[in-house]
């Protein structure tokens, strides 16, 4: 059986974890080397695949699993887009594989944003809302809450609590 797509999963992961080999192998505890040879697919890591999983912030799954995630470097006016609640409940771009096309000025705002589709969210129309986990909400700001795994906009105030991040925009599809 050939699994020539785990180095290329260790490889893009790692990029997108802006980590150097050396800096990924210390994390794991074994040499630069070898994880050269996991991403060249020269070895099979999987007694290592823990370690690795943990150090990338990713589940174990998504390195064995087949498919190519998109290099951020691509990725022009791309957010990551989450479909569905993350299992570790952590909207982190190592969460999800897919993205969404957005414009231009949400990237300039917040390079690191988030897009989930508002399926998930409650009360929401159909469409995505982008998210900032990096810019500070202003009272009477939109922010999504994490209501008992449950996610909801309502308006910043102060005494908010389990904020995911201020809403940027909402983008409703008919």
């Amino acid at each position: 059986m050939e699994q020539n797509y785990i180095g290329e999963n260790i490889r893009i992961y790692r990029e997108r974890a802006n980590l150097t080999q050396q800096q990924l192998a210390d994390k794991v505890g074994i040499t630069w080397e070898m994880i050269s040879r996991y991403e060249r697919n020269e070895s099979l890591p999987f007694r290592k695949l823990d370690g690795i999983s943990k150090a990338l912030d990713v589940p174990k799954s998504q390195l064995v699993e087949r498919h190519t995630p998109q290099r951020y470097s691509v990725m022009d006016f791309k957010v990551p887009l989450f479909t569905k609640y993350p299992k570790s409940n952590r909207f982190h771009p190592t969460q999800t594989n897919y993205y969404y096309v957005c414009p231009e000025w949400i990237l300039l705002r917040d390079r690191n944003c988030i897009a989930i589709d508002s399926s998930l969210i409650n009360n929401q129309e159909n469409g995505v809302m982008y998210i900032s986990k990096d810019i500070k909400p202003n009272t009477n700001d939109y922010v999504l809450v994490n209501n008992g795994n449950v996610l909801m906009t309502e308006r910043y105030t102060n005494t908010n609590t389990n904020i995911l991040g201020k809403v940027l925009a909402q983008e409703i599809r008919y």
